[in-house]
């Protein structure tokens, strides 16, 4: 929506969260949203198989049109970021977690659970589980908040506002 106003999530209230999570994938989710700036319609399209470099710990989002769960990249332009050796690491471990579910799907994030369990995580299951979140902490965290943080703390780190702003895939300066 245009002009409205979000705020970004605070460190310690990300920490909060995180430690509030009963399974590494959420934590992972949030980790990668907050460390890459990417769109959650962004992140829940990610390909283990083949938008992963391992090598280099990197992520890329892609514009996809057939993803199984419906999300959607808001616009047609390839992004990658690097994750921190921790988030990467976490992110292996998650793999590991849960390889026979994922053997037989290439989104890296699926249901684990349920009658869905396997399944490619939508965007309104992320948004069920943030009130649950919500409900045990009594903080509200939303994806678009997380991608806040990123901005933030790439702006504290010194980068220029255009970097920020093609991390983000913003056309435009505005955030």
């Amino acid at each position: 929506e245009k002009g409205r106003k979000v705020r970004p999530a605070e460190h310690e209230e990300i920490i909060a969260i995180l430690q509030a999570c009963t399974n590494c994938r959420d934590q992972l989710l949030l980790l990668m949203i907050a460390e890459t700036g990417f769109r959650i319609g962004e992140i829940l399209g990610v390909d283990y198989s083949r938008d992963i470099d391992y090598e280099n710990h990197m992520v890329g989002v892609y514009f996809r049109d057939d993803n199984e769960n419906t999300a959607r990249a808001k616009n047609a332009e390839y992004r990658k970021a690097k994750l921190s050796d921790e988030t990467f690491g976490f992110l292996q471990y998650y793999l590991a977690e849960y390889r026979e579910l994922l053997q037989y799907q290439s989104y890296l994030f699926i249901n684990i659970s349920g009658q869905t369990v396997g399944q490619p995580l939508r965007v309104d299951s992320v948004y069920d589980m943030l009130k649950r979140m919500e409900k045990k902490t009594e903080i509200k965290i939303t994806p678009h908040m997380l991608r806040r943080y990123f901005a933030n703390m790439r702006r504290k780190a010194g980068w220029r506002l255009e970097l920020i702003q093609k991390a983000l895939g913003h056309k435009h300066l505005s955030f």
